[in-house]
């Protein structure tokens, strides 16, 4: 019989490894099954955890998230489709990711009507601060990120891999770079799991 995981993977755990946010308790079994070609019993046991480099209060709050989502029985392994979040933008005339859409909405919505202008001495002044910082993390966040702080994604509250709808009222903004790693952990953690299995969510202090 195949043993639950109560660790990390073994290789994240050596010395200079890189450590994951995000892996398997019950790998194991959905590993034999593969390899049998049979079907796994059970949910699949997703265990969340912080890592050093990530902004920690964006991390908590998706992690909080995804455990509610995985107690109500929201979440389950998505078939990978791409093109699915992709919608017409009225703007460009073009197709583009629905997160694209979202993060451009958001930097008019800030800058529009003079709304990013400072006044200095006034009551005004801290929030013109306030969302300079977020409209130019929303910039930054159109390119590479190599470090937390540098930008910010519109992410997906339920994951799209976790069966998420891809809908405006389903994105938020998020840390650029703990919202990509935590996503790619996911998605490793997640890679021998057959799509429409259940997922249930762990979050380790």
């Amino acid at each position: 019989m195949a043993r639950k995981r109560t660790n990390p993977p073994r290789q994240t755990q050596a010395k200079g490894a890189r450590v994951v946010s995000a892996y398997l308790e019950n790998a194991d079994v959905f590993r034999t099954a593969k390899s049998a070609g049979t079907k796994p019993k059970g949910p699949a046991v997703l265990v969340l955890k912080n890592r050093p480099d990530f902004d920690k209060r964006d991390f908590d709050r998706k992690a909080r998230d995804l455990q509610r989502l995985g107690q109500d029985g929201a979440l389950k392994k998505a078939p990978s489709d791409r093109d699915s979040n992709k919608v017409y933008d009225p703007s460009t005339g073009k197709r583009r990711t629905r997160t694209n859409v979202y993060r451009d909405r958001m930097i008019r919505s800030l800058t529009k009507d003079g709304r990013l202008t400072q006044d200095m001495g006034t009551p005004e002044t801290n929030k013109y601060l306030a969302n300079k910082n977020v409209v130019e993390r929303l910039y930054a966040g159109k390119g590479p990120i190599t470090a937390r702080g540098q930008g910010y994604d519109p992410d997906h509250i339920q994951e799209l891999q976790l069966d998420g709808t891809d809908t405006y009222d389903n994105l938020r903004p998020m840390d650029a770079w703990t919202n990509r790693q935590l996503g790619s952990d996911i998605s490793v953690a997640l890679r021998d799991v057959p799509e429409g299995t259940p997922v249930i969510v762990k979050v380790l202090p």
